[in-house]
């Protein structure tokens, strides 16, 4: 699902030869063909291949319930059987790269990148990131919608702009590289320009210069995918937290109160907005790590805690003139002279700098 240029394409049928699952399901006797008798049941009772089935009387390969003890197939055995199922009828795959959807992808893997320590996945969201940016973007630097066959096309939707800021947030968050948040602020700033309706709160779905409707629609509810109200909601809390900025805490309080009504009409059809009502409600802290380079401590803490209950700034001389300009207020925190600092700060207070990880009251009660 992955174009050779980075970004990712939109899916495949579900049929093939006219089956729907066909493709991806396996009798017992087909294994036995591929591995042999002897690896063959091993395989099957591994991965829960059965003469009865889990669909359509046949068996999707699953490791539900199973442990990994045991477990003596390699690699050989696997590449037995993909090249057994590449001879079915192959898929169709629709190729289009959808931005938002590809923001999407970028956070769920820059995260799994992060959590589970694979710089697999963490550079598969830094290359796609890169995709949008070199082939989705035009020369006004304004996003387009889809890609496809060498062709970027359509004005981007709200959708784009305000999910691939959050994605830039997360890139940053797990990266703390300072030049992803630049670009969040960019693209949350554009996403704020094209698309807020200033007089009566929220942000429409098509841009302010778009085609001319007999009305600009502006999507409020959570269905299968966060609205493009939603995730601009918690862009913008989260760019305030981070940059210290007012005026990024005014639009963050604007699209909260637009919101907030709706979400006590009907809270279940709104969940996604709720996270950035409990960004505002809850307890938030600011940790500025200022130093060479981040030091393994606080990432791996942040590998270990990825709930966005804590801004985090890490500030460095290669960075230190960048955050100046898109977060001032790191002007107060001085780069020490050697090893690293940190300056915790929660509600509007912050402590004494620290120059050791473990003395910072990162607990969950910490007060």
């Amino acid at each position: 699902m992955t174009d050779p240029e980075g970004g990712f394409y939109c899916g495949q049928d579900a049929d093939s030869d006219g089956e729907e699952g066909k493709y991806y399901t396996f009798a017992p006797n087909e294994i036995e063909s591929v591995l042999g008798q002897e690896k063959g049941a091993e395989f099957c009772r591994l991965y829960g291949i059965t003469d009865r089935g889990n669909f359509e009387e046949k068996s999707i390969p699953n490791r539900i319930g199973q442990k990994a003890e045991g477990w003596r197939m390699g690699a050989p055995e696997f590449e037995m059987l993909y090249e057994y199922r590449k001879q079915r009828v192959a898929l169709h795959k629709d190729d289009k790269i959808l931005l938002s959807w590809n923001a999407w992808t970028i956070i769920a893997l820059a995260r799994a990148g992060s959590i589970l320590h694979d710089d697999r996945y963490s550079s598969a969201a830094s290359a796609a990131q890169r995709f949008i940016e070199e082939s989705m973007t035009d020369e006004h630097s304004r996003l387009f919608h889809r890609f496809r066959d060498g062709e970027a096309a359509h004005a981007g939707q709200l959708d784009d702009y305000a999910v691939y800021a959050l994605a830039l947030l997360e890139l940053y968050r797990t990266t703390l590289d300072a030049n992803y948040l630049k670009q969040a602020i960019l693209r949350a700033g554009q996403m704020t320009d094209l698309f807020e309706d200033e007089a009566n709160g929220g942000y429409f779905l098509g841009a302010r210069d778009a085609e001319r409707l007999i009305a600009r629609p502006k999507e409020l509810y959570d269905g299968a995918i966060p609205s493009g109200n939603s995730v601009a909601a918690v862009v913008l809390g989260r760019i305030a937290s981070l940059t210290g900025d007012v005026l990024w805490q005014e639009r963050s309080d604007r699209q909260l109160r637009f919101i907030s009504g709706q979400i006590r009409d009907y809270p279940a059809g709104y969940s996604f907005s709720m996270l950035a009502v409990a960004d505002s409600l809850y307890p938030h802290r600011e940790l500025v790590c200022a130093g060479e380079k981040p030091p393994e401590e606080l990432t791996e803490y942040l590998r270990k805690n990825p709930a966005d209950d804590i801004s985090v700034i890490f500030k460095s001389e290669e960075n230190e003139s960048l955050l100046a300009e898109i977060a001032p207020f790191t002007l107060n925190y001085p780069l020490p002279a050697q090893a690293v600092l940190y300056y915790l700060c929660e509600n509007g207070t912050c402590r004494a700098p620290v120059d050791d990880f473990e003395k910072l009251p990162l607990g969950v009660n910490a007060n």
